[in-house]
């Protein structure tokens, strides 16, 4: 087993493409931990030594065990894509047609069916949620997110993802691969396509990303001056293993397969030779082989804290933060570790510990489906391949029985059979035959509409087995109601989920080593461009010194929302919710208004997003996914408003109530002077009548009069007082001028005269109503 003790450490100004510098350089590929590997200027023994001879047999030897296991599936594979392609019939069988005088006809029916699904998934591109790990993180979740949205850019990752997927479908397992590069080459971090043909892998793996295998290979064809610059102590070697176009066959038997070398021996063959004397020259090609594999081996991990499990990097900013903040420790452990080795035929050319502290596979794969016996992948055309070669032949031999026709007659039956062959073709033939004997012209115009009925028979087959219906691809059925459309719309997309559903889980963990990726080499200060989906730029700075923009501190999560690949089954919501709101729009709109935000956003529209952020602005409403600990700019500017608005509010209505109380105030201590005054008046008309007893009637009567104009009318106090004070003088002079004169006798009761009697005269202003009976 290969361990450390059988490596060297890297030294001082080394060429080749891996290289490891003794001091921090600013190209992320010299930031690689490669402290331990073995360099193309140094291997020169240590490569040849007998434990790395060892090493390189053993790793040739799985490559090469999984290449002969594997190869069955892989021809199948790449007949598959044959199939996709136009190429249904094999070179046998166009031979057999071709001298029976038949065409080979292709109705590529299949490839409806793939390109629906290759369509599907360029129309559900969706961006990724980075969610945090602490609360702490969550603005750097947030620029991570940024990030990872500005590498897809200019990687072009998505095109990376589309291609992959139709390795997927067609051939049934596709890759796509995440590393480091120089700068020189673009971003630091990139992640792009590998084709399933340059990949052999561990199928005694059984996890959906084959984390649990031992190895994985990659096969590539370089040229030997390309192979030589990249290895430059190692010449000897590749010019031993490199072959050139005249002997490439040889190599076809050794350490490749057809499917892989595909393209090379068709080079080979049609490209490599050609040529003058004074202008040709043998391109000379040699196969490399890259291993990632595991080995047991001692290491450092982190335990605890928001890294833990990773590979301890002494350079982390977060695993030395959370070290000296006692959330996580450093131990050593024995676990399988990753390693790297590039190798050729003849040995070994470079081996060193992988240096990606996730520990994982640069490669991601993704099936889409696996047989259960030997868990080898296959795609969907491997069902549709029978009934699509049936059409093709019951078409071919349809059109071959009605261009044809039959002779069936006797010996002599004509002088020239060659002149019969010929008139006989001719739709107006004349043809004459010598008397006495038999001559037929037969046709089998009936098989061939019998051979027609089952080619359609095998095109309804090709459907049923793909899970697309005609519905799916807009063509007109017998479904004439939108619930049957729907329906069958929803069948075909349950018969592909699964493969969708595979899609997410491979993004998912490509996703997971892209963060990781970011979060280890992307660590001087940088500023990225970002755009929205009306093309707005806008920049954002990473590790600028400000902790809320450093990516290195804290670790977080890649999430794809599980909505996002439910368009049909969302779409078929949104018509029941659209009809609920309909009926509730005439009894409860506040419902619908308060809801729409939410209805909009399950829509599949141009533009959402900007649809439900402005119908939030109107209504108020907040975004229930948004993060509370860390807002958008938006939605901090929209509380900011709203508060300032509250505010306002709050100020007037606290000044109308002041007004309020004040008016009230004012309008109760007049309530009080106006009582004080009446109960004043009372008390002085108390003590006026009082002093009047005794007195003239006319005087009474005038004091009482008064006194009721001073009661109804309570503004004319000071006159009433006016008043009062007179009547009290007049009533005092009568008092003392004397006892009144003697009256007469009072007369016996007279009775009165039936008549209404006379009204006294009322007072200037109001008055008691009745005046005072005399």
């Amino acid at each position: 087993m290969f361990t450390d003790r059988n490596n060297v450490e890297g030294t001082g100004d080394q060429s080749g493409d891996l290289t490891f510098r003794s001091r921090k350089a600013q190209d992320p590929i010299d930031r690689l931990d490669l402290g331990q590997a073995i360099t193309p200027k140094v291997q020169s023994s240590k490569l040849d030594a007998d434990a790395m001879v060892q090493l390189w047999r053993r790793l040739m030897g799985h490559y090469e065990r999984e290449l002969h296991r594997q190869g069955e599936s892989r021809a199948e594979q790449a007949r598959d894509e044959d199939f996709y392609d136009n190429e249904q019939w094999t070179a046998f069988e166009k031979l057999v047609l071709m001298e029976r005088g038949q065409q080979p006809l292709t109705y590529n029916v299949i490839a409806t069916t793939i390109n629906w699904l290759l369509g599907t998934e360029r129309r559900s591109r969706t961006d990724a949620r980075i969610l945090p790990r602490r609360k702490e993180g969550s603005q750097d979740a947030e620029r991570k997110s940024e990030l990872l949205k500005y590498l897809a850019d200019v990687n072009r990752s998505e095109f990376s993802i589309s291609r992959m997927f139709k390795d997927v479908v067609v051939a049934g397992i596709g890759w796509i691969e995440s590393g480091v590069q120089g700068e020189e080459e673009g971003e630091p971090v990139y992640d792009r396509y590998e084709s399933w043909r340059n990949m052999v892998y561990d199928s005694l793996a059984t996890e959906m990303d084959l984390d649990d295998g031992r190895y994985i290979f990659r096969n590539k064809w370089v040229d030997l001056d390309t192979a030589q610059a990249l290895f430059p102590m190692r010449k000897d070697i590749l010019a031993r293993a490199a072959d050139s176009t005249y002997d490439f066959s040889r190599s076809l038997f050794g350490s490749g397969d057809e499917t892989m070398d595909e393209a090379e021996d068709d080079y080979a063959q049609q490209g490599g030779i050609y040529g003058d004397g004074s202008t040709f020259d043998a391109r000379r090609r040699v196969r490399l082989i890259e291993a990632w594999f595991r080995v047991f081996q001692e290491d450092s991990f982190i335990t605890g804290g928001q890294f833990a499990g990773e590979l301890f990097d002494r350079r982390s900013p977060g695993h030395l933060a959370d070290i000296e903040q006692g959330r996580a420790t450093v131990v050593r452990k024995v676990r399988a570790r990753m390693h790297i080795a590039v190798m050729c035929e003849k040995g070994l050319l470079f081996m060193a510990p992988s240096p990606y502290r996730h520990n994982r596979y640069p490669f991601t794969p993704i099936f889409c489906y696996r047989r259960a016996a030997t868990g080898l992948p296959y795609g969907v055309v491997r069902g549709m391949r029978d009934p699509q070669s049936d059409v093709n032949k019951r078409a071919s031999k349809a059109l071959h029985i009605l261009s044809t026709r039959r002779i069936i007659m006797d010996k002599g039956a004509v002088d020239d059979i060659n002149d019969l062959r010929e008139e006989a073709a001719r739709p107006d033939s004349i043809i004459e035959k010598n008397p006495g004997l038999h001559l037929e012209i037969a046709d089998d115009r009936q098989l061939a509409r019998e051979h027609i009925d089952l080619m359609s028979r095998g095109l309804m087959m090709i459907q049923q087995v793909g899970g697309v219906t005609d519905e799916n691809m807009g063509r007109t059925t017998n479904a004439t109601s939108g619930k049957a459309i729907t329906a069958r719309q929803d069948q075909g997309a349950l018969a592909t989920a699964a493969i969708f559903d595979n899609l997410r889980y491979g993004r998912q963990i490509h996703g997971e080593k892209m963060i990781s990726l970011s979060e280890q080499f992307i660590s001087t200060e940088k500023q990225i461009r970002i755009t929205d989906k009306r093309g707005n730029p806008a920049w954002v700075s990473l590790n600028d010194g400000d902790p809320a923009n450093d990516i290195t501190r804290f670790k977080a999560d890649f999430v794809i929302s599980e909505d996002d690949w439910n368009a049909t089954l969302r779409q078929a919501q949104v018509e029941e919710l659209l009809e609920l709101m309909g009926m509730l729009a005439g009894t409860a709109p506040q419902i619908v208004l308060a809801t729409l935000d939410l209805l909009v956003e399950t829509m599949d529209v141009p533009q959402r997003e900007e649809l439900v952020k402005r119908i939030r602005q109107i209504t108020g409403a907040e975004d229930p996914d948004a993060d509370p600990n860390n807002p958008d700019p938006e939605t901090v500017a929209r509380k900011e408003q709203e508060a300032k608005q509250a505010a306002m509010a709050e100020e007037a209505a606290g000044a109308e109530l002041a007004t309020i109380k004040a008016k009230a105030r004012e309008a109760e201590a007049k309530a009080d002077k106006t009582e004080a005054e009446t109960q004043q008046l009372v008390a002085q008309m108390g003590k006026l009548l009082a002093d009047l007893e005794g007195a003239d009637i006319d005087q009474k009567v005038r004091a009482m009069e008064a006194a009721a104009a001073i009661m109804a009318n309570r503004h004319l106090s000071g006159v009433a007082d006016s008043i009062v004070a007179d009547a009290e003088a007049k009533a005092g002079a009568l008092l003392t001028a004397g006892a009144p004169a003697a009256q007469p006798a009072p007369q016996p009761p007279q009775p009165m005269p039936m008549q209404a009697p006379a009204q006294p005269p009322m007072p200037a202003q109001g008055g008691i109503p009745n005046g005072v009976q005399r």
